[in-house]
């Protein structure tokens, strides 16, 4: 069955669900060989794939391979190396009164009330909504060089994908170290209390890129997931202001099930481990498909539809165990803000087609045309 999972396919970018689908019931632990991987797609198996950390990891520098420098941060180490850098930030976020400042609302006010006929709500609301959320944590301001910025994160999240599209690599890398330098430039006016000032990494190699990695994926994974949302609720029928005001946290994690950006993660084993009566050995790779998790109907009742008061609501969209996103909260407090914002709008509509990002690991789009009333 290796030839259907092709997640840069025409056919997987427009719509991932319906082989996600297949291989749940048919081959929920499928060997690729193009990847050299076994892809995962039912909740429990991924679920314990991410909590196991005896027999599973992140970081590939632990069986010996060879990881470049500018890709080790918080994220691919694993404990107890990643323990006193996640504790860093995680504190620095918790210290906060609130994710979402005066700023950010004020942002989502403005970006709203300027709204009228047909807008690009991918370009218009929001990358900038995302971006400022994310410099306010880091206490700055709205970056002046927001558009090399832009898109040099686009180019990092195409990266992601290199193991598909081995040409995506090298300039992931180079992204990498220029989104090092950009933030090294926005570190002179800093304010007191955010990220950026608190966190100084001299000549920490991890720490460097981990600021890097925080902050790209605070700002492309909101981004993604208000774009995303919007886009699936509007492709569905028309919303009134009222209504999208209306919604709530348990919406908005519904949301995330349906619709969330992050498409899957990757682990290796640590040593040999049978799962699902398959023999998966020490080194080998395991994607963890989590929007696959999050239609499980074994755990999901009606998987496919929206069910807005769903509880309990246990999708991976956010992962679990230790190498959970930790800024989740922060794409949940944006996108309801940016909810309560549009109280004032008369109605939302589709208008057109949207512009699918080609990238399978975080789902995205580039365009987004919405008719606002």
């Amino acid at each position: 069955m290796s030839s259907i999972f092709d997640p840069l396919s025409a056919t997987m970018l427009a719509d991932p669900h319906t082989v996600y689908a297949r291989l749940r019931a048919e081959d929920p632990v499928h060997r690729h060989d193009g990847l050299g991987a076994w892809v995962l797609t039912r909740h429990d198996d991924c679920t314990r794939v991410l909590k196991d950390t005896d027999a599973f990891g992140s970081d590939p520098a632990a069986l010996g391979r060879p990881v470049p420098e500018a890709v080790r941060n918080l994220h691919v180490l694993d404990p107890p190396e990643s323990t006193p850098v996640r504790h860093l930030f995680l504190g620095l976020l918790r210290s906060r009164e609130a994710l979402v400042g005066e700023s950010v609302r004020q942002l989502a006010d403005d970006l709203v009330q300027d709204l009228d006929g047909v807008v690009d709500f991918v370009h218009d609301i929001a990358e900038p909504l995302a971006l400022q959320a994310v410099a306010d944590l880091y206490g700055i301001g709205f970056p002046a060089d927001h558009r090399r910025y832009r898109e040099t994160s686009r180019t990092m999240v195409l990266g992601m994908d290199s193991g598909l599209d081995p040409t995506r690599l090298e300039p992931a890398l180079a992204a990498r170290g220029a989104l090092n330098e950009l933030i090294a430039g926005w570190r002179e006016g800093a304010a007191p209390g955010g990220v950026l000032d608190a966190v100084r990494p001299g000549d920490d190699r991890v720490l460097v890129n981990s600021l890097r990695a925080v902050f790209d994926a605070g700002y492309s994974t909101t981004g993604d997931l208000i774009a995303n949302s919007l886009h699936w609720l509007t492709s569905r029928r028309s919303w009134t202001g009222a209504e999208l005001s209306a919604l709530d946290g348990r919406a908005v994690d519904e949301l995330i099930r349906l619709a969330g950006p992050v498409q899957a993660v990757s682990r290796h084993c640590k040593s040999d481990v049978d799962l699902r009566g398959r023999r998966l050995r020490r080194g080998d790779v395991v994607v963890v498909v989590l929007a696959a998790a999050n239609r499980d109907p074994l755990v999901f009742p009606s998987p496919d539809e929206a069910d807005f008061t769903r509880s309990p609501n246990p999708h991976l969209g956010l992962g679990r165990g230790v190498h959970a996103c930790f800024g989740g909260p922060l794409g949940r407090q944006v996108l309801l803000t940016l909810f309560r914002a549009l109280a004032g709008v008369g109605r939302l509509d589709a208008a057109g087609e949207p512009a699918r990002r080609p990238t399978a690991t975080q789902r995205g789009l580039d365009h987004l045309p919405l008719r606002v009333a």
